[in-house]
């Protein structure tokens, strides 16, 4: 009879073992699942800038201060946003009287950094002769910018490009003066572009 009971109890906690193991195995199974994120960044890797701090891609610029340079806003301004979770984009665009305005933003820079590098490496050796470029310190962890002035007679064209990496964000700014018989400042104008590039990193932090 002693045997009997035996065998029955060690039947009885196979049981009870291999009953708890599949629980187990089904709770970690449902507790891996929380962690996928989508897109090809992790949230681990997503750097210290993440989407969604703004509702709107033109709260991330500046663009009375634009309109205080001396060019008048025309029209509603442009923007889109985008978020994928661990990644994303904001873009801004405004016209003003003998002026434009571009913001852009992507927070998924970081993938390969070598790529900016690369481009502002080749921009700074080898502008077009109506372009100078040069490397910007103390905006972000890397910047530059081109400025090509195509001006003539009494005609203004200048277009100041700034762009700028930190962390997992890359910025670039497109700041255009343009028109006849106007007077526009080339430093001035390159300064406009760079703060804005300035508080786009600010106000996306």
């Amino acid at each position: 009879m002693s045997v009997l009971v035996l065998a029955a109890t060690v039947v009885f906690a196979v049981v009870i073992l291999s009953g708890s193991d599949s629980v187990d195995k089904s709770a970690a199974g449902s507790t891996s699942t929380t962690t996928y994120q989508p897109g090809p960044q992790s949230i681990d890797k997503a750097g210290k800038y993440k989407p969604g701090k703004v509702t709107n891609a033109c709260y991330a610029v500046d663009l009375p201060a634009i309109a205080r340079l001396g060019y008048p806003a025309k029209g509603e301004p442009v923007h889109e946003e985008t978020d994928t979770g661990t990644g994303g984009s904001l873009e801004c665009s405004a016209d003003f009287e003998n002026a434009s305005f571009a913001g852009q933003a992507n927070f998924d820079w970081d993938s390969d950094n070598s790529l900016f590098e690369e481009s502002k490496a080749r921009a700074i050796a080898a502008p077009p002769a109506d372009t100078t470029a040069a490397a910007i310190a103390g905006l972000g962890e890397s910047a530059y910018y081109t400025m090509a002035d195509r001006s003539g007679a009494n005609r203004t064209d200048i277009e100041v490009k700034v762009e700028a990496k930190d962390s997992n964000l890359f910025v670039r700014i497109t700041f255009r003066v343009s028109g006849f018989d106007i007077q526009a400042d080339r430093e001035a104008v390159r300064q406009a572009a760079e703060f804005q590039a300035h508080t786009m990193l600010v106000r996306l932090r």
